[in-house]
């Protein structure tokens, strides 16, 4: 059975749009990983200084044991 083409336009179209799905994916993928330790850091030293900020806040007020 003779063909047109070499390839089918599916196949074609796969090579075609693999590549730059995979690149995208590879910068995307430890920019997600970046930006969630950012954000994990991020609350880890806002909750220590609100910590920080609640013993001050008792041991000013001299209500602490």
């Amino acid at each position: 059975m003779a063909r047109d083409t070499l390839v089918s336009w599916r196949t074609f179209a796969l090579f075609v749009l693999f590549p730059p799905a995979a690149l995208l994916a590879v910068v995307l993928f430890p920019l997600t990983l970046l930006i969630f330790g950012w954000l994990y850091y991020r609350g880890k030293y806002e909750a220590v200084l609100e910590s920080d900020d609640e013993q001050t806040d008792v041991n000013s007020n001299g209500s602490a044991p």
